[in-house]
């Protein structure tokens, strides 16, 4: 990882300006739209219950009117139920599971705290189990490693990256390891500070993270011992052009590549580094199963701008998809992959979007779902 090379190319997100491009998640291989897993023949598998989980702004400076954390039960037809909300420590900003479904994590925004709950598999209730500091402020992201032994957070506004261990019940110990981030300010004042890291997340091969900076328009190569679960700088940062304020990447499935979305220049920009390629543009950002289609959300613009992958990693011009609401800041598939959910942070509102595996169209299903500020969403599926 030391000797990576990135090249770069760059594409428009969706014109204008100081549009403001938030990442999208998209996914193929869909059955029916909106759809839960089939078996083998084409039948419906064995019942399921699936859950949403979605974090919401609580407070006056997010313009929250959300309580906390707002859990669904969503039926075969993609109809969303309630049944619960918990209050939780203010504005959950991000939230994962692990693997098991049995526990969920969030990040507080504009605070210093995660919080741990436990999943109730025939309910989909959340109990809360502990909360740990974070060392810092503004937790905008979190993930586990591929062991699921360590939770590693990203601390925004204070530009550093936070380790804790994870015991076998899902509960967090006190934080091992803070590695603060180094460089210069990038030329927009207002949104560049510092560094000001926006994503952790582990490349295929579990031993390295990439972590974007919007803050400092670079991109710092981290490496993870497995054995200590520790992390380490590697080398210098790859430097991003002035004032693209890089925010966040998704692996390619297949090709060496890995796409990487800057929220302040609203481009889509293609690095190569040993196996991997990026694309660019603004909040969160995910790739299609099949690796032929990338989308991401246009915050300024409330649209979804979706890409077309070619054999050799470069995208084709962007289609454009209204979200039916204002300020799209996340976006996620179904467990299925058949639908994807946008969150509307200023809309109050989660729009499900059937997709077309073919041609990437985005077809909106239903009607919005009703939830005070989200900015978040992550799904559970129980057998």
């Amino acid at each position: 990882m030391t000797s990576v090379r990135l090249s770069r190319r760059s594409f428009l997100a969706a014109g204008g300006g100081a549009v403001a491009v938030a990442a999208v998640a998209v996914g193929a291989g869909m059955g029916a739209a909106g759809a839960w897993p089939l078996g083998s023949s084409g039948d419906a598998g064995p019942e399921r219950t699936m859950f949403a989980y979605v974090g919401c702004y609580t407070t006056a400076k997010r313009e929250g009117r959300g309580q906390g954390i707002a859990v669904f039960q969503v039926d075969r037809s993609g109809r969303w139920e309630p049944v619960q909300v918990l209050p939780t420590t203010p504005n959950p900003s991000y939230l994962i599971t692990d693997r098991a479904a049995a526990t969920l994590y969030s990040v507080e925004g504009d605070g210093n705290r995660v919080t741990f709950f436990r999943i109730d598999r025939g309910t989909g209730h959340l109990t809360e189990l502990g909360t740990v500091d974070t060392g810092g402020t503004n937790g905008v992201h979190l993930t586990l490693s591929p062991d699921e032994t360590r939770l590693v957070i990203a601390n925004y506004a204070t530009g550093s990256i936070a380790v804790f261990p994870r015991a076998a019940d899902g509960t967090l110990g006190e934080r091992s390891q803070l590695v603060q981030l180094t460089g210069t300010p990038g030329p927009l004042p207002e949104d560049q500070k510092g560094p000001q890291p926006h994503q952790v997340l582990f490349d295929p091969t579990g031993r390295y993270l990439i972590v974007p900076d919007k803050g400092t328009d670079r991109l710092h190569r981290l490496g993870y011992d497995v054995a200590a679960g520790t992390l380490s700088v590697l080398g210098d940062p790859v430097l991003t052009p002035p004032g693209t304020g890089p925010r966040h990447l998704a692996y390619d499935p297949y090709l060496p590549a890995f796409y990487l979305v800057d929220e302040l220049s609203s481009q889509v920009t293609v690095y190569h580094y040993d196996q991997q390629t990026t694309a660019v543009t603004a909040a969160a950002i995910v790739i299609s199963r099949d690796g032929r289609f990338v989308h991401v959300s246009n915050r300024g613009h409330d649209s979804v701008a979706s890409f077309g992958i070619t054999p050799v990693g470069s995208l084709t011009p962007p289609v454009l998809t209204d979200t039916r609401g204002h300020q799209p800041r996340f976006m996620t598939l179904d467990p299925a992959g058949g639908t994807l959910y946008v969150a509307n942070q200023k809309g109050d509102s989660i729009v499900a979007f059937a997709l077309d595996p073919v041609t990437g169209r985005l077809d909106r299903r239903g009607e919005p779902i009703a939830t005070g500020t989200p900015s978040c969403i992550t799904f559970v599926d129980v057998p």
